[in-house]
């Protein structure tokens, strides 16, 4: 499914992104309603499509769950121009599902309270939601302008998530001695074997489609390089391209070499994976 991560600590709640079938996942990992009203905000790290178009699935399904308030939403310029229209988008159903239950639903119906954010190469505080402290910070995914990843601490423990990137100072930075480091990461020669596998079915645009996301996206050992330079203790590959089996022999290839770049624990990140820091 879509790059999207949820961060818990105490009794607070967060998402990163919402991509095509967050909703569901949240479903499946326990945190379906009454879960999803409180979830105490959501953070996009850019506005690409796999990263945002579950947001009208997860936004009305919050509201049907049971909230008194709007949504928090953090994010680049353009954030608030794409809530209003997932939210105009749902307006008739809105309306509908007002008159057929009445009181028994608020009548904030999707409302977001939406927040563009800024964020240069050092991290830079954006919100405190509950015991989460959450830091934005620049990274490279040109054109893709602008776009963040985030800082997430909570009681002396630390998770970064880059978003998509290039290796980059901010991506750099925002990692300094983090705890986990979930990491965009493609294996270039697994990528490359598979758009040729593309155009030998007669797929040559998919192909060069994919050809270009390496200009933008992170290679496995970019990952790993940064990760080593920041001082990360665990790199979790995320938004793993090309996509592999969650079991078997692709995963040690995908990360095949990268113990050689970063003496730390790496892990190939799967859905509905859990990890667990301690709080000080």
């Amino acid at each position: 499914f879509g790059p999207s991560q949820i961060g818990r600590g105490g009794d607070t709640t967060v998402l990163i992104d919402c991509g095509w079938g967050a909703t569901l996942r949240l479903y499946q990992a326990g945190l379906g309603p009454p879960g999803l009203p409180r979830v105490g905000a959501v953070f996009f790290t850019h506005l690409h499509s796999d990263h945002t178009t579950d947001f009208a699935d997860f936004v009305v399904m919050r509201w049907l769950g049971g909230v008194d308030a709007p949504l928090p939403v953090y994010g680049p310029e353009g954030t608030a121009n794409m809530v209003e229209g997932f939210r105009q988008a749902l307006s008739a159903d809105t309306r509908f599902r007002l008159a057929h239950h009445g009181e028994k639903l608020s009548p904030i119906g999707t409302a977001c309270d939406v927040r563009e954010i800024a964020a240069g190469d050092t991290p830079v505080e954006i919100a405190r939601i509950g015991e989460i402290v959450v830091s934005a910070f620049a990274v490279d995914h040109r054109p893709v302008i602008p776009a963040f990843g985030f800082r997430l601490e909570r009681g002396g423990s630390s998770i970064v998530i880059s978003g998509d990137t290039n290796p980059c100072p901010g991506l750099i930075n925002g990692a300094r001695d983090a705890d986990i480091l979930v990491c965009d990461s493609m294996n270039v020669g697994m990528m490359e074997a598979f758009e040729e596998s593309l155009r030998n079915a007669g797929n040559s645009l998919a192909a060069s489609l994919l050809v270009d996301a390496h200009t933008y996206h992170a290679s496995t050992r970019d990952a790993a390089e940064v990760a080593a330079k920041a001082g990360v203790k665990h790199l979790v590959l995320s938004h793993v391209m090309p996509a592999i089996p969650e079991e078997g022999p692709q995963v040690e290839a995908f990360t095949a070499g990268l113990s050689d770049l970063f003496p730390g624990r790496i892990t190939v990140g799967r859905d509905l994976q859990r990890f667990t820091l301690p709080a000080a």
